[in-house]
């Protein structure tokens, strides 16, 4: 048993020792080629990063979000106590300009 195990591997080393390696990702370019589009995609990413970076920082400088009027319903700024332990009658969170 143990010798027909051996001959099999054996046989399956001389197999794949005569043949030849594929390079199955390779593109099979030219050295040149290689040089040329790697060239070419960093130009591309030297000109799209600070394109991209720039349109980023003046998308958030120029954003306006539009705020909805605040409704004056009867249920709501119920306070039970006078005032809040820092004073006023706007949360700690709050910042209007009647807030004092």
């Amino acid at each position: 048993m143990f010798r027909a195990c051996a001959s099999v591997v054996a046989r399956n080393a001389r197999r794949t020792a005569v043949r030849e390696q594929k390079r199955f990702m390779s593109s099979g370019a030219s050295v040149e080629e290689e040089i040329a589009e790697m060239n070419k995609w960093r130009a591309v990413s030297a000109i799209a990063i600070p394109a991209c970076a720039g349109f980023g920082v003046y998308t958030l400088a120029n954003a306006e979000h539009p705020h909805a009027p605040d409704t004056a319903y009867s249920y709501l700024k119920i306070r039970n106590r006078e005032q809040f332990p820092w004073g006023g009658d706007c949360g700690l969170f709050e910042h209007r300009d009647d807030c004092k």
